[in-house]
């Protein structure tokens, strides 16, 4: 067996994430092999929308000793890897990133941090120099593409002075700005990283190879016997100077702090229970002037469902009141004939295809409130409060309306996905769910009995028989062991969207028949990773997530494993059966694609290996909420 290989494809396995709170993160593998085109050391969020940009892909270093090259850099083409994997003997996150490498007795231990609030990523160098003088030589890789593309760069113009480069990314004025804290810095002539390969975007079917520019290296000596610390800085912004300050040491410590402020805040003890505070803190960011959430890394956006189903977890269970009051103000401004939009692009347009995220919202404003007993905010949010709800009885777009004959609400058609299961493959729906789902009016019921309590503290007349007229239409989703996943037309797949009915403030299910449920959902669905998105024994379960988009989409919502889905199914298990859910993999969520953080799906049939998103907001929510 080739050991070898086999550690780097452990090594490359695990990913790590960090985010600088307005869109812009810095993120690789363990070893620091890019596998994805949305790796890099610095992505940008660059503009009044955010947008993202790839700007320095890597940077890659190498000792020399008496002449001789050895590379801590490890890069995959066609055919070849770079061996600097071999020389890495540890890597770890408690805080940040931090990576240990021995070259011939010699130690050097990286360390990465983001600057909060900057499109700045630092990197220190800590060398502990044995019995001969070393040199340490960094090479950025340079680029200048959407992260969602791959691109191969071109040369670009760069100045420099002694130990700092400037180089222009674009015509509209977007500099990357890089130096060191000592030694010098030489510049190339025409030179480029050509044919890096990413191995996951092959996997999905997408371009999976590019050319990065080259523009030079930085060196800097270590003499024999002796430690340095040396730091290296890489910004983007449109200031035409260079750097006034290395100041990377300044923004590690920085970030450190500002950690264990939120430690604190929350009452983080455990070093999971800190994990999980940076992950949630890591989705929180100011977009447009304005807080959000962003829903996964590394390609979603803010989407309004993901925002209030997560934001109790990321927020209010961590003691961030105020940006969860900022967050529920910041998507009142969308709000368009009583709907929440579903996604909020990064160019400031906005989608408003879902059913559900305005009854996430009401029960984000109502779960906020439980927290803070904030009389003066609910006050201000009544009145959106009933302008949803009267949009709903009323009708309102994409066939989202009241069926006046049993009080539920139908929404949609055959061409339409408006709930959390909304995969589209060209003009294919693999999970019609149209008509009136399960979650849907288990949510709507929430919502009217949420404006009850609402009504009752600010003395205020509300209807009232409702509520009660949606509970006994309720019923007719009874089945003899769960509920239907939809009605008119009627769908009796066996799905985990049943479970959102038991976990709810104002559940329409009582207590026998939802412990009859639950016991139904773990015969059918439950692994300890979370929850199966269709029962293995129907026709169309789909037992592995593979292929490319379209194999991929297909089989999305078709048994695959969500996470967050646990969310819902350990709240029912508290209310119903009076007990912890002791039996979830925490451990290994938290390990099985980026560090510290928890992926967004697995494969029905094993949950080994994390799939889809490696960093998702409501599966870390989910984790919260059960451990807080």
């Amino acid at each position: 067996m080739d050991h070898t290989k086999e550690r780097f494809e452990k090594a490359i396995q695990q990913e790590w994430i960090l985010t600088n709170g307005i869109g812009g993160y810095s993120s690789s593998t363990t070893c620091c092999c890019n596998t994805r085109k949305y790796h890099g050391i610095l992505v940008a969020a660059l503009g009044k929308g955010g947008e993202r940009f790839v700007c320095l892909p890597k940077l890659d270093e190498s000792i020399f000793i008496r002449g001789e090259e050895y590379t801590l850099a490890t890069n995959e083409c066609r055919d070849f890897i770079e061996k600097g994997y071999t020389r890495q003997t540890y890597f770890q996150k408690e805080i940040l990133p931090q990576f240990t490498y021995e070259v011939k007795e010699n130690l050097i231990v990286k360390e990465i941090a983001m600057k909060h609030g900057e499109n700045k990523v630092a990197i220190s160098y800590h060398i502990l120099a044995q019995k001969d003088d070393l040199v340490l030589e960094l090479k950025p890789f340079v680029n200048y593409r959407s992260f969602h593309q791959t691109k191969n760069c071109f040369e670009m113009p760069q100045s420099f002075e002694s130990t700092k480069v400037n180089i222009a990314l674009n015509s509209h004025g977007d500099i990357l700005h890089m130096g060191i804290t000592e030694g010098e810095y030489i510049p190339y002539n025409r030179v480029f990283y050509r044919n890096m390969y990413y191995r996951v975007e092959e996997e999905r079917g997408l371009e999976a190879y590019e050319n990065h520019f080259m523009p030079g290296a930085f060196r800097v000596t270590v003499p024999k016997n002796t430690e340095k610390d040396i730091t290296f800085v890489a910004s983007v912004d449109q200031n035409k100077t260079f750097l006034s300050k290395i100041d990377g040491a300044d923004v590690i410590r920085g970030e450190k702090v500002r950690m264990e402020k939120l430690f604190r805040i929350a009452q983080a003890n455990t070093q999971m229970e800190k994990q999980l505070v940076m992950a949630a803190d890591s989705f929180l960011v100011n977009k447009n002037g304005a807080k959000t959430i962003i829903a996964g890394y590394h390609w979603f956006g803010d989407w309004g469902r993901d925002t209030f189903i997560s934001l109790e977890g990321l927020t209010l269970k961590l003691n961030r009141f105020k940006e969860a009051k900022e967050i529920i103000e910041s998507f009142q401004k969308y709000l368009q004939d009583g709907l929440v939009p579903n996604l909020i692009s990064e160019d400031g347009g906005s989608a408003y295809n879902s059913v559900d995220a305005s009854l996430w919202y009401i029960n984000a404003i109502y779960r906020y409130y439980k927290y803070t007993m904030d009389r003066e905010f609910v006050q201000k949010m009544y009145p959106v409060v009933l302008q949803i709800i009267e949009a709903y009885k009323n009708g309102t777009r994409y066939d989202i309306k009241m069926d006046p004959n049993d009080c539920l609400i139908s929404a949609g058609n055959a061409g339409t996905q408006l709930t959390w299961m909304d995969a589209k493959v060209g003009d294919v729906i693999p999970t019609p769910r149209y008509g009136k789902p399960v979650e849907i009016n288990a949510l709507w019921y929430n919502a009217l009995k949420i404006a009850e309590v609402f009504s009752n503290l600010l003395a205020v007349p509300f209807d009232t028989t409702l509520s009660e007229k949606v509970k006994d239409s309720f019923e007719k989703y009874f089945l003899e062991n769960g509920l239907y996943d939809t009605l008119d037309p009627n769908n009796a797949q066996i799905r985990p969207n049943q479970v959102v009915a038991l976990a709810l403030s104002f559940s329409p299910v009582g207590k026998e028949r939802a412990r009859k449920i639950l016991e139904y959902i773990r015969e059918t669905l439950y692994t300890p990773k979370g929850l199966k998105t269709l029962s293995p024994s129907d026709a169309e379960y789909q037992p592995y997530y593979v292929g490319d988009v379209y194999h991929r989409d297909l089989s999305y919502h078709q048994g695959t494993v969500w996470p967050y889905l646990l969310m819902f199914y350990n709240a029912a298990v508290k209310t119903f059966e009076k007990r912890e859910n002791q039996e979830i993999a925490y451990e290994s969520l938290l390990n099985d694609g980026c560090v510290g953080s928890v992926c967004e799906i697995y494969d029905g049939d094993s949950q080994e290996v994390a799939k889809g998103a490696v960093s998702q907001a409501w599966s870390v929510a989910m984790m919260i909420e059960n451990l807080f």
